[in-house]
């Protein structure tokens, strides 16, 4: 009697472990069913144990559109994907994959709305501030370049008249010395 009970309890001891290592995905965020009032630009999967690299998860929106992630990240169990910009209102999918540390494949799905508000501006005004800056920037940039043509103009004749007279000293100088040079010749 006391061999069986001695087995059972060893049965148990071994059993406990293994059922340990089975890992499941305990939650989510946003949750299962969640309306999410407020920007959204990443998505997290918390495992119950370890999972490996190479676990994901892709997010698609209500016309089958999957939006990508710019990162996804795997630490101490919680698998992060993030998006460049905050999701849009939309009601979404997120279909994960994942491997348990004993190597069993995990897969699952669960759904979620973003109700974000969005900051509407006067779409007109807006417009018209744009386009009288462009103006603005548009007047200086033709001001300065008028500017800047009628400077290099004038640089370009005082450069040309420069190199003029640099040009008739150096013929007077040439000069000179082959004259200096041929009057102490013929002496």
């Amino acid at each position: 009697m006391r061999t069986i009970l001695l087995s059972i309890l060893a049965a148990l001891f071994l059993a406990v472990p293994n059922a340990a290592a089975h890992t499941y995905l305990d939650t989510t965020n946003p949750e299962d069913g969640a309306v999410v009032t407020e920007p959204l630009q990443s998505i997290e999967l918390t495992y119950a144990g370890k999972v490996e690299v190479g676990s994901t998860f892709k997010v698609m929106s209500s016309n089958g559109e999957e939006i990508e992630t710019v990162s996804m990240d795997l630490v101490d169990g919680v698998l992060t994907g993030t998006f460049d910009t905050p999701l849009p209102n939309d009601d979404y999918t997120v279909e994960w994959n994942s491997i348990s540390a004993d190597g069993h494949p995990l897969s699952g799905q669960f759904s979620f709305t973003v109700d974000a508000p969005v900051a509407e501006e006067p779409v007109e005004e807006a417009v018209t501030e744009v386009n009288e800056e462009q103006s603005e920037v548009n007047e200086t940039v033709q001001n300065e370049a008028t500017e800047t043509t009628s400077a290099d103009e004038g640089e370009t004749s005082n450069n040309t008249l420069l190199y003029i007279v640099g040009a008739i000293l150096l013929l007077i100088i040439i000069v000179s010395i082959f004259t200096i040079a041929r009057r102490k010749n013929t002496k």
